[in-house]
């Protein structure tokens, strides 16, 4: 990443390493090869941290490296431009009062200066927004009606860090969430492998979290203590225990069914068949023709696996018309 940050803290700009952002501040980022210079205003930031953050802009602007020639953009927080956010390599909101988990010295301890760790809930989404990097990572509230169909989200519990994945989502989202859960591993002592939940595909675990049932975990700190593996106990000898064998009582040989008198004017349509759409064109069912978008519902192939971790799957479709499911092949 090519920006250089900062952060307004008492009238004056504080560089800082990463680009996370809180609602509560305002920052300014420089990219020198393009000669631009872009202010970023957290929803929640004073009036004063605003025109702080304009004048140094405009003081870094009129300084010896621009001389007055570079362009200063200024976003609100939530009208951020495409461009900017695949310069800073996907935005992170964070609420200062919600996510303390993320400041943290992670020298001195995994939750150093911090009378506990508070759990917190990141969407992950691309959304109208276009490159893999331009993605929002914003906190919402630990709620389960905070989640949605169409997004991934990481849920931060200290020495866990899970992921859920919608239904809808994306593959640039998915591979996106699985990146920012390794940073927070990363970013502290070690110890933690995010897991993944899918969406009404044994996602209970995860549900329970919003009801405060949460997986057991030491709190203590993880960088000063020695890694313990699990020893193999030896498995006791059995007895062999002799079980009789059950009298086979044969069960009487049914009536055979009538054959059903197959249709005159339709054959039979197997549940599973499974047809091909070849070429890039406008989607069309194959067997009806129909190409109404919104007779066409699009799911995941289950039998067709892309990614092992983070697990993605296929696409195939289904026509509202006549019912016929196919996947789509560019030739």
């Amino acid at each position: 990443m090519a920006l250089i940050l900062f952060m307004v803290k008492e009238g004056k700009l504080i560089k800082i390493d990463k680009p996370v952002f809180t609602t509560g501040d305002a920052y300014v980022a420089i990219d020198e090869p393009a000669k631009k210079i872009y202010v970023w205003l957290g929803s929640k930031c004073s009036v004063d941290e605003k025109g702080i953050a304009a004048v140094e802009a405009r003081r870094i602007d009129d300084g010896q490296v621009f001389n007055g020639s570079a362009k200063i953009l200024t976003y609100d927080e939530g009208d951020e431009s495409p461009e900017f956010l695949s310069k800073i390599g996907g935005l992170k909101v964070l609420d200062k009062n919600l996510a303390k988990s993320m400041l943290k010295d992670v020298i001195t301890g995994e939750f150093a200066g911090q009378a506990e760790h508070v759990n917190a809930l990141y969407r992950i989404s691309s959304e109208e927004f276009e490159g893999i990097n331009a993605i929002k990572y914003i906190q919402v509230p630990f709620e389960r009606s905070s989640l949605d169909s169409e997004d991934c989200f990481i849920a931060d519990l200290g020495v866990d860090i899970w992921v859920w994945q919608g239904t809808a989502t994306n593959v640039k989202e998915k591979v996106k969430a699985m990146q920012f859960a390794r940073e927070f591993d990363a970013d502290r002592a070690g110890g933690q492998r995010p897991k993944v939940f899918m969406e009404n595909d044994g996602d209970e675990e995860f549900m329970g979290i919003f009801e405060g049932i949460l997986p057991t975990q030491d709190r203590a700190t993880v960088d000063l203590k020695v890694e313990k593996f699990e020893e193999e106990v030896p498995k006791p000898t059995l007895e062999p225990v002799y079980i009789p064998k059950p009298v086979h009582v044969p069960e009487p040989t049914p009536a055979p069914a009538p054959e059903p008198t197959p249709s005159p004017t339709s054959a039979p349509v197997s549940s599973i068949e499974i047809l091909v759409q070849k070429g890039s064109g406008r989607l069309t069912c194959p067997r009806c023709g129909n190409l109404n978008k919104s007779m066409i519902r699009e799911v995941e192939d289950r039998t067709n696996i892309l990614m092992d971790y983070p697990l993605i799957y296929g696409k195939k479709y289904i026509c509202g018309e006549c019912g016929a499911e196919w996947k789509k092949v560019d030739v």
